[in-house]
């Protein structure tokens, strides 16, 4: 058991609780009660589209709700706030609730890593579990973490999920883009759209969880969060292997020197460190952004300071563009990572 509980989870973000651990979720309560209301209304559709951008809440709403379809007892009437003692809660965070289901890219064993995507044998899954009667004799729910993550085969199987669902069974979908997904299983879904969170409520949040955090790093995390308390948590998690480099190539950009350049960009090279690049390149780009808006209003609304390098709003955009597309490019061609990085720190430096 304990080899299984070591290995990584495609719906688990960095440094963060998984979502079946998670109990709390702030700047959708919204969604919430338009979730609540049907269910009370006694006429639940069985399918939900959760939507929204990485790290904004999707997954632990969809266990909010999980818990609270399969009979949790909610601390409040109108509300998904379920104690963590509860048994129901206790059963889904041990994975052991027999009527829930949850569909994510699995382990492959053979190669040591996850999948890419979530494939069709994962996908027919679903038919047998729906084939079963639920063992407690009420709901059945499954999650699906997350639709992107599918092909298209995939996506044809959970639409014969949607088109006939068994009595007293809900769907629930999370995805990043539901643009790209298929048309007919879009119409087939009500939609919780998550909008971004604002950075002033992320940052009591996150004080809450890192009560002995200097409030500095809390800032940054927040305002580097995108409106995504996840991501935001993530950020606190691995300030050192993020906030910490950023920080420190930020404040020394007065310098020609571009031995840090190289050490960042060796450092975010390793196939490790996939996760903690991914947040560098974000949180970058956002500075650049942020940057760019210095350069043409004079008005400063990204974290840290403004750096000490005078550029115009046309170049410092055109920078941002440049992160962008690189970070895009690398992981379609795979790139040289290190090379890819230094090419974009040396290009901010550069006078």
């Amino acid at each position: 058991m304990a080899e299984a509980d070591a290995l990584p989870e495609a719906d688990r973000a960095p440094g963060c609780l998984h979502p079946r651990d998670t109990f709390d979720l702030i700047g959708h309560e919204r969604a919430e009660q338009r979730f609540i209301h049907s269910y009370k209304s006694r006429k639940l559709h069985h399918a939900w589209l959760i939507c929204g951008a990485p790290g904004t809440g999707k997954a632990t709403l969809a266990y909010r709700m999980a818990r609270f379809i399969l009979g949790a007892n909610s601390l409040l009437d109108e509300s998904l706030d379920i104690p963590s003692d509860d048994p129901v809660a206790q059963r889904i965070s041990s994975q052991g609730h027999g009527d829930l289901f949850v569909l994510r890219r699995p382990y492959d064993f053979k190669t040591k890593k996850l999948r890419s995507e979530i494939p069709i044998d994962e996908t027919r899954k679903l038919a047998d579990f729906f084939q079963t009667k639920p063992s407690e004799g009420g709901w059945r729910v499954c999650i699906v973490d997350t639709m992107d993550e599918m092909n298209r085969n995939s996506e044809n199987a959970i639409l014969k999920s949607l088109e006939e669902p068994p009595e007293k069974t809900i769907l629930i979908l999370l995805s990043h883009n539901p643009g790209r997904l298929l048309p007919t299983i879009r119409s087939r879904c009500l939609s919780l759209t998550l909008r971004p969170v604002d950075p002033d409520l992320i940052v009591p949040w996150l004080k809450r969880r890192h009560p002995d955090e200097k409030d500095s790093v809390l800032d940054a995390a927040a305002k580097l969060s995108r409106g995504g308390p996840g991501k935001a948590t993530s950020m606190v998690a691995n300030k050192d292997s993020v906030l910490e480099p950023l920080t420190q190539f930020l404040s020394g950009l007065a310098s020609s020197s571009s031995l840090l350049d190289h050490k960042i960009s060796a450092r975010y090279a390793s196939v490790n460190a996939r996760a903690e690049r991914k947040l560098f390149w974000e949180a970058l780009q956002d500075i650049l952004q942020a940057q760019a808006r210095f350069a043409a209003t004079g008005v400063w609304s990204g974290a840290f300071k403004p750096l000490p390098v005078t550029k115009t709003p046309a170049s410092w955009e055109a920078l941002w563009s440049k992160c962008v597309h690189l970070q895009n490019r690398e992981q379609a061609l795979n790139m040289d990572k290190k090379s890819v990085m230094y090419d974009v720190l040396s290009s901010i430096r550069a006078g």
